[in-house]
């Protein structure tokens, strides 16, 4: 049994799900906060709800749960953890439990935690010790997304053991409804978690410098107030009452984004940006600020990278894509199928879990 750990059950379905679908040689557990049993259900054997609000995960009471669920699992097991946050409990809660474990983590992004904060700095510092000492005795092996984000948490972590790259958390490519034509007006939607360091507030002003362009923007995504960048619920309704953008909320991703033409991410950092990989997928253009988890969209058509957070820069790309007649890249959809849908991830996961 592989024992999969999350501090969000979205975690667990949207992208791992199809991926041990794919796994066909192992049984899997999740252990999470259960929101959507149902989902959980179609794709684990067995799920835990490890009982914690995501939204305030790292606490004395998400530990305490932990180690008691973690008591629970079989000697010898598998643990496959999920994201730093959810990694960091692992290790002081396998502190009190002292079943053998082989334990992989998964480092889907360096997050808030090695951002510019003040706060993040102070973290960082603090928790920096506990790396230190434990990372290397609870870890057999850290998979990470990108070449940059490794090398950045190996500096910080003084990580040793087996490390593995595998970009991407992958794409169930056969559910997504794909795009077979632009509009004549340009549809530019943001689509993310209302993050401050995801370039919310940088999108509403590329959206203000080119209101009566007849470029129409979007923002699809909600509030997570489990982040400290996160907007709050009064900065969400401001952003519902402007009229220069058309506020989504939650939407289908595999079935709704082919309504639109341009994907415009703004974020700081990302580990392997998922909603880029779909767009380009489903047959938008991408217009990205570049960062270590972005960069890959180099090697698809129909994507700019831009080096620096300049407003005026977005500007122009969208004024130029306005002029041109956008044709879909069928090639794109041919090369992530091959590279990061959900079966090639699989393989990658499924080979670290024989060796393990």
């Amino acid at each position: 049994m592989i024992n999969y750990i999350a501090h969000w059950d979205w975690i667990l379905t949207k992208s791992r799900g199809p991926i041990v679908e794919s796994i066909k040689d192992y049984e899997f557990r999740s252990i999470c906060p259960i929101d959507n049993k149902i989902m959980l259900s179609k794709y684990y054997k067995e799920n835990i709800d490890w009982e914690i609000n995501r939204t305030n995960s790292i606490g004395l009471n998400s530990l305490l749960k932990l180690i008691k669920i973690l008591k629970t699992l079989e000697d010898k097991s598998i643990v496959h953890v999920f994201t730093i946050k959810s990694g960091f409990i692992y290790i002081i809660s396998k502190l009190f439990v002292k079943k053998d474990f082989k334990a992989i983590l998964s480092v889907t992004g360096l997050g808030f935690l090695f951002s510019n904060k003040a706060l993040a700095r102070m973290l960082k510092t603090l928790l920096r010790p506990i790396f230190y000492l434990c990372i290397n005795k609870v870890y057999d092996v850290i998979i990470f997304q990108n070449k940059d984000d490794k090398n950045t948490f190996l500096e910080y972590s003084r990580y040793k053991n087996v490390t593995k790259l595998i970009k991407s958390s992958g794409l169930d490519t056969e559910k997504y409804v794909l795009k077979n034509r632009f509009n004549n007006n340009l549809k530019v939607i943001f689509a993310s978690r209302l993050l401050k360091d995801k370039g919310i507030y940088e999108f509403t002003k590329l959206a203000k410098s080119l209101e009566g362009s007849e470029i129409e923007f979007f923002i699809a995504g909600d509030i997570d107030l489990g982040n400290p960048e996160s907007l709050n619920e009064s900065e969400l309704n401001e952003l519902k009452n402007l009229n220069y953008i058309t506020y989504l909320g939650f939407i289908d991703i595999e079935k709704d984004l082919h309504k639109y033409d341009v994907l415009v991410s703004m974020s700081a950092h990302e580990g392997f940006s998922r909603v880029l990989l779909e767009s380009s997928f489903v047959g938008l253009y991408i217009v990205s600020l570049e960062n270590n988890g972005t960069k890959f969209i180099s090697e698809l058509e129909n994507s700019e990278l831009i080096t620096s957070l300049q407003i005026d820069s977005f500007i122009k790309v969208l004024e130029n894509l306005k002029e041109m007649d956008l044709e879909l890249s069928y090639k794109n959809r041919d090369f992530i199928t091959k590279n990061y849908s959900s079966n090639e991830i699989a393989k990658h996961f499924k080979s670290i879990y024989e060796t393990i």
